[in-house]
């Protein structure tokens, strides 16, 4: 069963009691409306745990391109490898969220003691960066039902930041997008809109069911 504040299904779940609650006492929970930036690049050493909700994982090119690098839900950390290094990421609500925020100093120090911790942290950047490898994989080689999914999901934050559950944006852009034709973009479309993940207006797409359209993209056909 998940505790209140979400640590029972996070990379916490088989730390020793008394270790997460000490993590627990020092952790502060803050609540992001869909749309509302959670944190920057520019913010180091933070690192956090999502316990409600999905927000988008993204960095930032050179040239200010977003590149969007996984999508963390309930359970799923954000930031983990700063607690390792000065490097951070940046995150989106694409849904409204809870964020339950680290103290990362403290953690460092928790795991330098306590070796079940440290393994969980391992474990969990381990997670994480398989997550990232599958996203680059869907990218390159998943059916077009998953680089569909994924393509959405991507754009979601980047068309319209304040609203990231609608964009204005056409079949054809996003057939331009996953290198498809748009009439059969257009078929996959309302394939996932009769599944509930989509409505579908002129110009116009509003992602209802973002988790799912996630699930989607790791799914495939």
């Amino acid at each position: 069963m998940a505790s209140r504040d979400g640590t029972a299904q996070s990379f916490l779940e088989h730390v020793e009691p008394a270790v997460v609650d000490a993590i627990r006492q020092r952790s502060v929970v803050h609540h992001f409306r869909s749309g509302d930036i959670v944190v920057t690049e520019a913010d180091r050493s933070w690192t956090a745990i999502v316990t409600s909700g999905m927000a988008r994982v993204f960095v930032t090119s050179p040239g200010g391109r977003q590149v969007t690098l996984r999508h963390a839900r309930a359970g799923s950390s954000i930031g983990i490898g700063a607690l390792l290094s000065d490097n951070s990421v940046s995150a989106q609500a694409v849904t409204d969220c809870t964020i339950l925020k680290l103290d990362s100093d403290q953690v460092r120090e928790l795991a330098r003691a306590d070796a079940g911790l440290a393994l969980a942290i391992a474990d969990e950047l381990s997670q994480r960066l398989f997550e990232t490898y599958r996203e680059l994989a869907i990218r390159e080689q998943g059916s077009l039902r998953q680089r569909l999914a994924r393509q959405l999901l991507h754009f979601a934050g980047v068309i319209e930041p304040e609203q990231p559950l609608q964009m204005a944006v056409s079949h054809e852009q996003l057939a331009d997008a996953v290198g498809s034709a748009r009439e059969v973009v257009s078929r996959h479309l309302g394939r996932l809109q009769s599944e509930g993940m989509l409505e579908l207006q002129r110009g116009r797409i509003t992602i209802v069911d973002p988790e799912g359209l996630d699930l989607a993209a790791h799914r495939g056909d």
